[in-house]
């Protein structure tokens, strides 16, 4: 076989094929040089030895044509290229190949001067239609649309007539301020094929571009009762309309691109991003979008990404049970479900505060995907809403096998530390906020939490301090964690200091806490300032306050009332 690729080469070579013009070597080593650079080429597809064997031929012979054409052809460089094809021609400029050469790589370097010149010649010599179109390509480049437009009637007189040289022609009458022209050029084209789509989307978007809308609706109209299964027409018409800030129509004509069978699936879908992503057009257009989503699901309900915009769709129009049971089908039919598809059913439940659906998903979730931590952590809140704090304990533990970072290990033992609070474990709890703190100091929740269960019990009341300041320098404005503090400076007997930081909580309380108002009128108490706390305890029973609690603060301050009353 080797043989044989080696007479075709010898064979092609002398007739001409790689090289048009074959010249004679003046020294015999470029002839050999060249002849095995083409070898490299043709059978063994190897373009980097050729090069280098074809440059080592011109270091022969600079001016063997042969080589410098081939040379052309390979090198990379576009201004190398173009010299070299220049060389080529100078050594024989009857050579239409060389000089259709010279041309091509001229363009490629960006000498447009020199183009003309050589596709001015081409035409000449040529009836190639692609000379005639650069060209006038060339022309409209340079701004000189009549000299395009002669070339293109050049092209018409001895070609005949071509629809793209009619479009490009209309192009240049424009840009040479005759619309008239242009128009006539374009009728001419649809007066000969009239049932032709194309030709009148054609003529519609130059009446868009004269401005001339309502010739622009007609010729528009005309290509869709030619054939309304014609993808390119619609795209065309819903660009024209989206120029004209006509999204409802343009959302009309994108509904009737998603019916075409022969519309890829992608570019619907791209369709179907344009209208979602951004969020101001999807709220104005909210009902026409769901025309072109909930079609799209009809016809690709498999999809995974067309499902979730259209479950997304109905969770942003209050459909969230509709979008629930998307997912849940998703989930219930498939033997790995995924997390993604998990997560928005979890998300979906808690919202609408169903518990027992909630509870099954859950355990789903960690038993498909036990890496993902989030999914513990939402099956030990359930675990905590119904009391079961040892069991929340266990989820808990679970989680921090999957724990990503230090942040969520971190945030894992904050919460087990609470849970052992809540079970009355004090020594476990502490441990775990301190496991909590090593590794992360500024973990504000756990922060805030161990100093509070600390100033409760009144133990290392100094140690609660110094952490419940630090959580307001790392939350400022967390009325919570302010609280926490004024209650630590209570428990210190630093009335004073508590109360200005508690007037601080107060003041950043948007929920109108009971908690708050009732710690606020303990601290007034202390102050004995008698009116404020009792008008304070009152305010913290309106907000919801355990009104026994209220009741045992206002009778334990008429008990000091009486005593004082006694005493003096």
């Amino acid at each position: 076989m080797r043989k044989w690729a080696v007479y075709i080469c010898a064979m092609l070579l002398l007739c001409g094929v790689f090289a048009p013009h074959t010249t004679i070597a003046q020294d015999n080593k470029a002839l050999i040089l060249y002849t095995d650079a083409l070898k490299r080429l043709t059978i063994h597809g190897d373009s980097v030895e050729a090069l280098r064997l074809t440059k080592e031929a011109l270091v022969q012979d600079s001016l063997y044509a042969p080589a410098n054409y081939l040379l052309a052809r390979l090198e990379q460089d576009p201004k190398a290229a173009w010299i070299a094809s220049e060389r080529a021609f100078a050594e024989d400029t009857t050579n239409i190949h060389y000089l259709a050469l010279v041309g091509e790589k001229s363009l490629r370097a960006n000498e447009y001067s020199r183009a003309k010149q050589v596709y001015n010649r081409l035409i000449k010599d040529s009836d190639e239609p692609e000379h005639f179109r650069i060209l006038a390509a060339l022309y409209s480049f340079s701004k000189e649309p009549k000299k395009g437009i002669a070339v293109l009637d050049s092209a018409e007189v001895r070609l005949g007539r071509i629809d793209f040289f009619s479009r490009m022609k209309q192009q240049l009458y424009l840009d040479s301020g005759e619309a008239d022209k242009a128009l006539s050029e374009a009728q001419k084209i649809v007066n000969e094929a009239p049932y032709n789509p194309e030709n009148h989307i054609m003529l519609a978007n130059l009446y868009a571009e004269l401005r001339a809308d309502s010739l622009a609706n007609d010729s528009f109209s005309r290509a869709i009762k030619i054939d309304r299964k014609n993808p390119s027409t619609w795209f065309e018409y819903a660009a024209y309309l989206d120029s004209r800030n006509r999204h409802g129509e343009m959302l009309l004509a994108w509904r009737s691109v998603i019916d075409i069978e022969d519309v890829p699936l992608d570019t619907k879908k791209r369709i179907m991003r344009s209208i979602t992503s951004k969020l101001d057009f999807y709220k104005n257009y909210f009902l026409l979008a769901e025309t072109i989503i909930s079609r799209l699901y009809e016809l690709y309900p498999d999809d995974l990404e067309i499902t979730d915009a259209y479950a997304t769709h109905l969770i942003a129009g209050n459909r969230s049970e509709e979008a629930l049971q998307i997912f849940k089908k998703r989930v219930n039919t498939s033997t790995a479900p995924t997390k993604q598809d998990l997560g928005r059913i979890l998300e979906i439940e808690n919202y609408l505060n169903r518990t027992d659906s909630l509870s099954k998903y859950v355990n789903i979730a960690v038993q498909h995907h036990p890496e993902v931590s989030d999914f513990w952590e939402m099956k030990a809140w359930l675990q905590m809403r119904k009391k079961d704090n040892a069991g929340a304990i266990t989820t808990l533990k679970s989680a921090l096998k999957y724990a990503p970072d230090s942040i969520s290990r971190s945030s894992l033992w904050g919460s087990i530390g609470d849970q052992y609070n809540e079970l009355g474990e004090t020594k476990k709890s502490y441990a775990a906020y301190n496991k909590a703190l090593s590794y992360n100091l500024k973990n504000s929740l756990v922060l805030n939490n161990y100093a509070y269960h600390l100033s409760v019990t009144g133990k290392n009341l100094k140690n609660a301090l110094q952490m419940a300041k630090r959580a307001t320098e790392l939350s400022k404005s967390n009325p919570t964690y302010l609280d926490t503090l004024a209650w630590v400076y209570y428990k210190l007997g630093e009335f004073e200091e508590a109360k200005k930081v508690m007037q601080l909580a107060m003041s950043f309380d948007k929920d109108n806490s009971s908690e708050l108002a009732l710690h606020y009128g303990d601290i007034l108490e202390a102050l004995n300032k008698t009116f404020m706390a009792q008008l304070y305890w009152r305010k913290a029973l309106e907000r919801g306050a355990d009104a026994k609690e209220v009741e045992k603060r206002i009778e334990a301050q008429k008990a000091r009332l009486a005593a004082e009353k006694t005493e003096k």
